[in-house]
């Protein structure tokens, strides 16, 4: 009786080590290299991987702190998404448009009860800014610098407001809001913009 079901038993274990052979391979994204991090015990991979290197990564967007999964975004769009400490990236490859950053920036305003579409708008174009006529906005100095040097509409989005005093966090500065992101100017980090 024992021969019989080890028999039985290793006879299952080819039959599945056979069907496996035949399985057609995976995806190349889901062969591809990835980047693991034992602070969070999560990894980065794919698409997405080669985005966070790109733009900055862990400076910019922090650890991962979610898997990669599908996950439904603003009711519009569907597909993969990893969290990260500061930021949202998805992969809109299917699209054509590959990896973008998450919309916090409109997000964060939403979850806090401000419209952005009823910001004031820009009252003036003022020399050496960029207005965007889809928004109303103005980018200007530091961030508009920093808008440029660092991914510009792609990364950021559209400014959704003027640039504002804010208190967040126990911090206090000027703060302008992006489709995107928020980017707070600290001008006690001396030499920063």
């Amino acid at each position: 009786m024992r021969y019989t079901y080890l028999r039985a038993v290793v006879a299952a274990l080819l039959a599945i080590v056979g069907l496996a052979a035949l399985a057609p391979a995976a995806p190349a994204a889901a062969q591809g290299r990835q980047r693991c991090f034992p602070e969070t015990g999560l990894c980065v991979s794919g698409p997405i991987l080669d985005y966070w290197e790109r733009n900055g990564g862990l400076a910019v967007f922090g650890y991962p702190i979610t898997e990669q999964r599908v996950a439904g975004v603003e009711a519009t769009w569907e597909g993969p998404v990893q969290w990260f400490e500061r930021d949202r990236l998805e992969d809109h490859g299917n699209e054509g448009k590959g990896v973008l950053a998450g919309r916090l920036g409109a997000a964060v305003l939403e979850l806090q009860g401000r419209a952005w579409q009823h910001f004031p708008l820009a009252a003036e174009r003022p020399a050496g800014c960029r207005f965007f006529e889809v928004t109303g906005h103005t980018l200007c100095g530091v961030f508009l610098r920093y808008w440029e040097r660092n991914g510009g509409l792609e990364r950021f989005g559209y400014p959704v407001s003027e640039p504002m005093v804010e208190t967040i966090a126990g911090w206090t500065g000027s703060v302008q809001y992006f489709e995107r992101r928020r980017m707070e100017h600290h001008q006690e980090l001396a030499g920063t913009d």
